[in-house]
């Protein structure tokens, strides 16, 4: 479940060699063999991935580098029954579409969903992190195989036997370690997304086109991120002219680290657009910060909100694990909202499945909390207040 909630585990052994100087995204629909037409779409926010439109090929480059724009990844794909095309760089060649794939985070099951392309999946990480009821109606019959059931990596000779046509995962931008190399001597294509690098929520939501690319979907995401784009921003115009903003704090203490998003981070902006006053918003920094206890509390002791509380579902739970907790003004008022309002027998979180990749229903729930007066009569869907 941790995995899920920060990402930071990767799958040892490398994948791909760096190369830089990406081409430039033309964004025009061209053949692709014979009669093989594209339907071409753009990147618009996005600053971690590109795509081009080249003779016979679909062309992404992937930049995972924070410091700079050069090339991590790049995916050739080309359509089936056509002569492989050559590139001058360091690439991997796919077939498109793809008919059989292994998703490796319920954030990618999550898209393939909202693609309707559930029956292409054969294999997924651990359906305990799955909340959609028809993928795991199809694991329960073994329609769909778990490749890292309990032991938090991938059982790679499970992979091998399953063969899919592409395993979607994701990856820290390291190219040495990013995938197991049995899996890539093996000749099974790997995508690996870095949409956790984002820094803004419709940047991260826009990786649905990245996953689109590889099964010739790109209309149909293309067609589905505008209306999270539209809805997004017709939200966050709500919020535009407010003349007071509450304060927020998110997180809770993990060991002896808070980790709180920085003032840069996707978070830090839902929030804002959600009109919110968050506590480090004017901090630099893009990734989470770590700070003691005490550096938190006594800047968050009146705030107003405290949102994203871990695993609790109530306020005994915050109060149980530390009685300082119990001192801070959102704790007094019960202001406290956890994004757990769905989870599985298992602990699995629809937020991290569904909520990131459609930020306008997780933006919709932070406009009510702080402000319902703005949207009279709706319902949360990720997010709920703890008693």
């Amino acid at each position: 479940m941790y995995k899920s909630l920060f990402k930071i585990f990767v799958i040892g052994g490398g994948i791909f060699l760096s190369c830089s100087s990406p081409i430039t995204d033309t964004n025009q629909t061209t053949e692709a063999g014979s009669g093989f037409i594209y339907d071409s779409i753009s990147v618009n926010y996005s600053r971690r991935f590109t795509i081009s439109y080249q003779k016979g090929y679909k062309l992404i480059h992937v930049f995972s580098d924070r410091n700079s724009k050069d090339t991590t990844f790049s995916y050739v794909l080309y359509p089936r029954g056509t002569v492989q095309p050559r590139v001058n760089f360091k690439a991997q060649y796919i077939q498109v579409p793809v008919n059989r794939v292994a998703s490796l985070s319920s954030l990618y099951t999550g898209c393939l969903e909202k693609l309707n392309l559930r029956d292409k999946l054969v294999a997924v990480d651990n359906a305990d992190f799955i909340c959609d009821s028809a993928v795991l109606k199809k694991v329960s019959k073994g329609e769909i195989k778990e490749i890292s059931k309990g032991s938090g990596s991938m059982n790679v000779e499970q992979a091998l036997l399953i063969n899919p046509e592409l395993i979607i995962t994701y990856g820290m931008g390291n190219p040495e370690k990013d995938m197991n190399q049995k899996i890539t001597k093996a000749g099974i294509p790997v995508a690996i997304s870095v949409e956790h690098l984002e820094t803004s929520p419709l940047a991260g939501a826009e990786w649905i086109k990245f996953i689109a690319c590889f099964f010739n979907e790109e209309k149909q995401a293309d067609s589905i991120f505008k209306g999270i784009a539209k809805r997004y921003m017709d939200l966050k115009n709500l919020t535009a002219n407010l003349p007071t903003k509450p304060g927020v704090l998110t997180e809770m203490k993990y060991g002896d680290t808070w980790f709180v998003p920085g003032g840069k981070s996707f978070m830090a902006q839902l929030l804002n657009d959600a009109g919110a006053d968050y506590l480090w918003k004017e901090n630099d920094k893009s990734g989470s910060l770590q700070l003691n206890f005490e550096e938190v509390y006594n800047k968050a002791i009146n705030t107003d909100y405290w949102l994203n509380l871990l695993f609790c579902k109530s306020k005994k739970d915050i109060a149980v694990q530390d009685k300082r907790y119990t001192e801070i003004k959102a704790f007094k008022t019960g202001q406290l909202y956890n994004n757990n309002a769905f989870v599985n027998k298992k602990g699995g979180n629809a937020y991290w499945e569904k909520g990131l990749m459609s930020p306008d229903e997780v933006l919709a729930d932070m406009i009510f909390i702080f402000h319902p007066d703005l949207l009279p009569g709706h319902r949360l869907k990720y997010y709920k207040k703890l008693d």
